[in-house]
């Protein structure tokens, strides 16, 4: 076995082509600052999409997740991504992976324009958003619903906050507990929601919002039930750990 310090000069000796080459992949939320040539800077939101495959980069980027267009040209040179844009009469941005985000510059004609953008875990169109939200929703209160707390716990962020206008504010292990007290005194849930009530909306670079009716029914052991409380509720939801989680709750107008 080589010395450590013998492995270590070794590789520092490796040619640049060897070594790893940055990850580009993913999603990224952030702002562009465009230049023009009458001296103004005009600011905006910028969303990049990137697939990478070894050297060549493949993708779309615009405004939102759902205002994209494609680049061309994408390409690893070293340590940078470049890549060319049709809009402005054409741009081509050289990219910097930097720390956990990317940052670099575009020129076109008469135009220079600085991107900065992060990591932006969730941000998908709108139409899976809405689907992966509603699914996480649903198997949550389900889970809450039916005393699966070891489930139901899987969507809640340890740093949950949940304001509610009957019971104050409260926080993930609290939470918890009123839902093992409701469990042990045999109380189950069905729990609807008012069918065109849901919105749902990105939080880029973070998560989602949404917003809804629903109602609880409380279910007996021969199976009936009652109507037990209707609200209004917005839920904020982020998607850091790869799963989506509560972190924010507001439930209100309970009646």
């Amino acid at each position: 076995m080589l010395p450590v310090r013998v492995f270590v000069l070794l590789l520092a000796s490796l040619p640049l082509a060897a070594q790893a080459t940055p990850s580009f992949s993913g999603t990224w939320f952030g702002e562009v600052v465009i230049h023009t040539p009458d001296g103004k800077a005009v600011h905006d939101t910028a969303v990049l999409v990137i697939e990478q495959h070894g050297s060549a980069v493949t993708g779309t980027l615009g405004r939102t997740i759902d205002q994209q267009g494609p680049f061309t040209d994408g390409h690893i040179d070293g340590k940078q991504l470049r890549l060319h844009i049709a809009a402005m009469g054409g741009m081509d941005f050289v990219l910097n992976r930097e720390n956990s985000g990317i940052d670099g510059t575009a020129t076109g004609k008469g135009v220079v324009a600085e991107l900065t953008v992060s990591p932006a875990p969730g941000l998908v169109p709108h139409a899976q958003l809405l689907e992966e939200i509603s699914e996480a929703d649903q198997r949550m209160f389900e889970a809450f619903g039916n005393c699966n707390l070891e489930q139901y716990i899987q969507f809640l962020d340890r740093d949950l906050e949940f304001y509610q206008d009957r019971t104050g504010k409260t926080s993930y292990e609290q939470n918890l507990q009123m839902a093992r007290n409701r469990c042990a005194e045999g109380i189950r849930l069905r729990r609807e929601v008012v069918p065109g009530s849901l919105i749902v909306n990105a939080v880029p670079g973070y998560g989602a919002i949404e917003y809804g009716v629903h109602r609880f029914y409380s279910r007996q052991a021969d199976g009936s039930e009652h109507l037990d409380a209707t609200a209004e509720f917005t839920n904020v939801w982020t998607k850091a750990s790869g799963q989506w989680k509560l972190v924010r709750i507001i439930s209100f107008d309970h009646h």
